[in-house]
C-alpha cells in the first residue's frame, strides 16, 4: 500500500477519470516565482504578493495547489462482511497535499506548509461540472520571533516551482521507496519549519529524516564484533582481557543498540553533500571528519530522546554572517557556557544551519539513487 499521493498519481498515469479536486493553500515565509508547475494530478502557482519594505520575512499563502483525485483515497475497513486485517505501512501522519508540499520544500530547501483547503469540487462524474464549494483557510501562524533566522540558507535560495523536475520521478519510485521517501521529507520540512520556533526540535527532526533513509538505505552488513569495536571502542577495549567467546555474546547481546547509529553515520559519510560554495574564512567544518560528526550527533539524539536532554546549547545558536558573506558553520570558541551547563568545543560540532545543508544534500543524493533504482511496474493498486 503506497501512500495517497503517490497511488493517486499511479492511477493518473493509468488515465483513471477524475472523481474530484480541491485546492490546497500553503503558506511560506518566501515569495514563490516560476509556474504553474504541473506534476501528473498536481499543480503549483505561485500566489503573487509583494514584500512591504522594511518588514521582516513572515509565513504568509504563497502557493496554490490544485489536487485532481484519481484514486479511491479512502481504505475500506470492511470487504465482504470481514474486517480488513490491520495494515499502516504507509501512514505518515498526512494527506496527499501534505506530502507534495514536503517534498517540495526538500527539493527547494525552503520552507513550505499546508494552511488548509480553500476549494471543493464535490464528487463528480468524468466531464461533469458541479458548484465548487469555497472554504475559509485559518492563518498559520509565524513559528519563531521574527527576524530571527536560524537557518538562513531557507530564505536565500531559490524558491522557483519551475525547478521541481526531481519531483516528475516520484511516480517511478517503487512503492516502499516512495514511502520512505515520503517520510523523510516530512521529517525535514517539519524540522525546517519549526527551526526558528524550537532549535532542539528542528535538530531532532533533521536527524530523523537522515535515520528513515538511512534504515532503508543499509548496505552492507558487519558482525556485531564490528560494530562494537568500531562504534564503542570504549567497551571494545574493556572487552580484550575476555576470551573470544565472551567478545563475541557481549557484541551479539549489543550490536542491535548500535547498529542503528552504523546505518546513520554511513548514510552521512555516503550521501553528504559538498560543503557550501561560499565558507567562512575561519571556523570551517572539517568535511573529511563527517563520521565522527555523525557519531556525536546522534549520541546527542539519544540523550534528547531518550533522557530529555537536549542538544548542547552552542549547537541552538543562532548563525552569524562573517564579513564575506558565508555563513558561520561550528559554534565559536573552546567552550561555551550557559543555561546551566559548560560543553567543550569538541561536544558542539556543527550549527543547526550547517546541519541542515548536510541533511538536505543527503536526503537529495538518496532520492537521486532512487530515481536510478529499478522500480517496481505493473503494481496492482489496492
Amino acid at each position: 500500500m503506497g501512500t495517497d499521493a503517490w497511488r493517486n498519481w499511479i492511477a493518473f498515469n493509468d488515465e483513471k477519470p477524475e472523481t474530484e479536486n480541491a485546492d490546497d493553500e500553503l503558506y511560506s515565509d518566501r515569495l514563490f516565482v516560476g509556474g504553474p508547475s504541473s506534476h501528473g494530478p498536481y499543480a503549483l502557482a505561485a500566489i503573487i504578493g509583494r514584500p512591504l519594505p522594511g518588514t521582516l520575512p513572515t509565513v504568509r499563502p504563497a502557493v496554490r495547489l490544485h489536487v485532481g483525485v484519481h484514486a479511491n483515497l479512502i481504505p475500506d475497513v470492511v470487504i465482504d462482511g470481514e474486517l480488513v486485517p490491520a495494515n499502516s505501512d504507509a501512514y505518515h501522519g498526512g494527506t496527499a497535499s501534505d506530502e507534495i508540499a514536503a517534498l517540495v520544500s526538500l527539493i527547494l530547501g525552503v520552507r513550505l506548509r499546508v494552511a488548509g483547503t480553500a476549494r471543493l469540487s464535490g464528487i463528480h462524474e468524468h466531464s461533469e461540472a458541479h458548484p465548487p464549494i469555497y472554504l475559509e483557510v485559518a492563518p498559520l501562524a509565524h513559528p519563531g520571533r521574527l527576524g530571527r533566522e536560524y537557518i538562513p540558507a531557507a530564505l536565500t535560495r531559490l524558491a522557483d516551482l519551475g525547478q521541481l523536475d526531481r519531483l516528475d520521478s516520484f511516480p517511478d519510485l517503487n512503492e516502499e521507496a516512495q514511502v520512505e521517501l515520503v517520510r523523510a521529507a516530512r521529517a525535514y520540512a517539519t524540522g525546517l519549519w519549526w527551526s526558528n520556533e524550537d532549535q532542539n526540535h528542528a535538530w531532532l527532526q533533521l536527524v530523523t529524516a537522515i535515520e528513515i533513509a538511512a534504515n532503508y538505505r543499509q548496505t552492507g552488513q558487519v558482525t556485531p564484533q564490528e560494530l562494537v569495536e568500531d562504534l564503542w571502542p570504549e567497551l571494545w577495549a574493556a572487552l580484550q582481557t575476555a576470551d573470544d567467546a565472551v567478545r563475541a555474546e557481549v557484541s551479539h547481546q549489543i550490536a542491535p543498540q548500535i547498529r542503528a547509529t552504523k546505518k546513520f553515520v554511513d548514510f552521512l559519510t555516503e550521501c553528504a553533500p559538498e560543503p557550501a560554495d561560499l565558507r567562512p574564512p575561519t571556523g570551517e567544518l572539517d568535511w573529511t571528519k563527517m563520521a565522527q560528526h555523525a557519531k556525536l550527533i546522534y549520541r546527542h539524539r539519544s540523550k534528547a530522546l531518550h533522557g530529555g536532554k537536549p542538544f548542547p546549547l552552542p549547537m541552538l545558536e543562532q548563525p552569524r554572517h562573517e564579513a564575506n558573506g558565508a555563513i558561520q558553520e561550528v559554534p565559536w570558541g573552546l567552550n561555551t557556557g550557559g543555561l546551566g551547563g559548560v560543553w567543550d568545543a569538541k561536544e558542539a560540532p556543527m550549527l543547526l544551519s550547517t546541519f541542515e545543508h548536510i541533511a538536505r544534500g543527503s536526503l537529495l543524493n538518496w532520492w537521486d539513487e532512487l530515481r536510478r533504482s529499478p522500480a517496481a511496474d505493473g503494481q496492482e493498486l489496492p
